[in-house]
């Protein structure tokens, strides 16, 4: 997957590539019900955020997501970092997973097939659904 044009992408759906793993967003809470500065945290991995933009953000929390892929975690018992840009269109569809890092092919087939069903709220762009991405960091040890 190619960065957005310029053009496509008037607000904050470039994701800054820095972002690091590890995670201050609840994992048991919908956007919805995020605090004021849990939500600007999202925001913050986005380049720029205008007045009445919104990050996409899993409808169920990020909860089910991280509980699917720490049960192939406990399969694969993998180690290293895995890193996923999840596109989400205006409905909430996951259309297209980008894997950035992942520590084998197997983690990276069942964590995109994990991402990619998962429901979405829509991002929104001046108060209007829009398409945008959405990060997920990982960082798997063996104990």
């Amino acid at each position: 997957m190619s960065a957005a044009k310029e053009s496509e992408a008037p607000t904050g759906s470039n994701i800054k590539r820095y972002v690091a793993s590890g995670s201050r967003i609840p994992v048991n809470r919908t956007y919805a019900e995020l605090s004021a500065d849990e939500k600007a945290f999202v925001s913050s991995f986005y380049e720029k955020m205008g007045p009445g933009d919104e990050p996409p953000f899993p409808i169920e929390g990020l909860r089910p997501i991280y509980s699917a892929i720490a049960k192939v975690q406990q399969k694969l018992l993998v180690t290293g970092k895995l890193t996923l840009v999840a596109s989400v269109d205006p409905t909430g569809t996951v259309t297209e997973v980008q894997v950035i890092e992942s520590p084998s092919k197997a983690m990276t087939q069942a964590a995109a097939s994990v991402v990619v069903l998962a429901k979405f709220k829509p991002a929104l762009c001046a108060n209007q659904p829009c398409k945008m991405e959405f990060p997920f960091n990982f960082a798997f040890a063996v104990r």
